[in-house]
C-alpha cells in the first residue's frame, strides 16, 4: 500500500474533474490518497514541501505551470507522478504520459523511474524552457488578464500573439555564454524538445538529457518570425544562420537596457536580468512501463 498526495489545480475544468475523481477512486482501492487543491501561485511548491515527506508519491495534477510549482518543492528521493491537465501539456509529451484514467492510474502505481534534470532560472527550477523576448511579453500580457485565459483558453494566446506581432518590440539581448558575448532580439534556452505544444524546436536535447541549448534570433523582423513559426508548424528544424544561433552551454547570463519580460515553462517570471545554469538536480519521474529512452 502506497501514501499518494496529489496536489491539484483547484482551476479545472468540470470533465478534468470528472477524470481526476476516477484516477482518485482506482487509487484509492489499495492505497491511501488525498487530495490538495492549489489556491494562489506559489502555494503549490508550498504544499510539496510541506508534504514531501509524509507521502510516498508526489502527484502534479495540472499544467506546466502546476508541475514546474511541484518542481520547485520536490527533492531527489520521492518519486513525482504527473496528470496533465493544462493548456499544452508540453512536459506530459515530452515524458509520453497521456491516457484514460486506468492508464494514468497505471503509471502512477509504477515503479519505472527516470531521471529528469532540472535547469536553474534565477535561482528557480524550470522543467522545459526560459526566455526573454517576443514569447515572454504574450506569457506577461496573458497572465495579467486570468479571467480572459480560463474563457479562451488557448485561444487567448493566438489573439496576444497576433497584436505583439502587430506591436512589434525588438529588445536589445546581451548573452553571456561559453566566454562568449552574443547580440539578439529573443532568446529561447530549453531543456526540452518540444516548445508552445506539438511544435518541435529541437533534436539536440530532452527532459531526459543533461543539456540546455539556446536559440538566439537576431535582427528580428516580421518576416523572420512567421518564417520560424512556419518551419516549427511544418515539424522542421530551425536552421542556424547569421539571424539565428544555436548555443549549447551549462551557464547563460542575459541582460538588457530596457525592460524585457522573463518567462520560464509557461509562467511569467519577472524581468531582465537572468542567469541560466545547469545544476546537478534531478527528480525522479514515473513514467510508463514501456517508456522508450535510454536507460540511466
Amino acid at each position: 500500500m502506497k501514501k499518494i498526495c496529489i496536489i491539484c489545480n483547484a482551476k479545472i475544468s468540470f470533465l478534468k474533474k470528472y477524470k481526476l475523481n476516477k484516477i482518485y477512486k482506482i487509487l484509492s482501492k489499495e492505497n491511501t490518497v488525498e487530495i490538495f487543491k492549489t489556491e494562489k501561485a506559489g502555494h503549490t511548491t508550498v504544499l510539496c514541501k510541506v508534504n514531501i515527506n509524509k507521502f510516498d508519491v508526489i502527484v502534479a495534477a495540472g499544467g506546466d505551470g502546476t508541475i514546474n510549482e511541484v518542481i520547485n518543492g520536490m527533492n531527489d528521493k520521492k518519486p513525482l507522478a504527473i496528470i496533465p491537465f493544462g493548456t499544452a501539456n508540453i512536459f506530459a509529451l515530452e515524458a509520453g504520459i497521456h491516457g484514460s484514467a486506468d492508464e494514468i492510474a497505471k503509471i502512477i502505481l509504477s515503479s519505472k523511474i527516470k531521471k529528469v534534470y532540472v535547469p536553474a532560472v534565477n535561482n528557480k527550477n524550470f522543467i522545459l524552457m526560459a526566455s526573454a523576448g517576443y514569447d515572454a511579453e504574450i506569457v506577461e500580457t496573458v497572465q495579467s488578464s486570468l479571467i480572459l485565459k480560463n474563457i479562451f483558453k488557448k485561444l487567448l494566446f493566438f489573439i496576444v500573439s497576433s497584436l505583439k506581432l502587430i506591436i512589434f518590440k525588438k529588445p536589445e539581448l546581451k548573452i553571456l555564454a561559453n566566454n562568449k558575448i552574443y547580440k539578439a532580439n529573443w532568446i529561447i534556452v530549453t531543456n526540452a524538445s518540444h516548445y508552445g505544444g506539438a511544435f518541435k524546436l529541437t533534436n539536440d536535447t530532452n527532459i531526459f538529457d543533461k543539456k540546455t541549448v539556446a536559440y538566439l534570433f537576431c535582427n528580428l523582423t516580421r518576416l523572420n518570425f512567421l518564417c520560424y513559426f512556419f518551419t516549427l508548424l511544418l515539424n522542421k528544424q530551425l536552421k542556424e544562420s547569421n539571424k539565428l544561433i544555436k548555443i549549447t552551454s551549462d551557464d547563460f547570463f542575459i541582460s538588457s537596457k530596457t525592460k524585457t519580460p522573463v518567462q520560464y515553462d509557461g509562467e511569467f517570471l519577472g524581468y531582465l536580468p537572468m542567469q541560466i545554469k545547469n545544476t546537478k538536480k534531478t527528480i525522479n519521474l514515473l513514467v510508463k512501463e514501456e517508456l522508450n529512452v535510454q536507460a540511466d
